[in-house]
């Protein structure tokens, strides 16, 4: 993400790609929040249920981090 906000060469192009950031980083949080509780919970037994989209929120941007974003 931090490349196409480099390379962009229009603010509009900036924008873009922020919302682009915000949008996938709210997507996945819904999507982590469910597999996390219905999938992982059930399986790893050191893994507590995700409560509220905070702490779901907090653990999707910090994968998105690692990821590489």
């Amino acid at each position: 993400m931090i490349q196409e906000v480099a390379k962009a060469k229009s603010r509009s192009e900036i924008i873009t790609e922020v919302l682009t950031f915000l949008l996938v980083v709210l997507i996945s949080t819904f999507l982590l929040r469910v597999v996390w509780n219905r999938s992982l919970v059930k399986h790893i037994s050191i893994l507590k249920p995700i409560s509220n989209l905070t702490d779901a929120f907090i653990l999707s941007l910090a994968l998105q981090i690692v990821r590489g974003i």
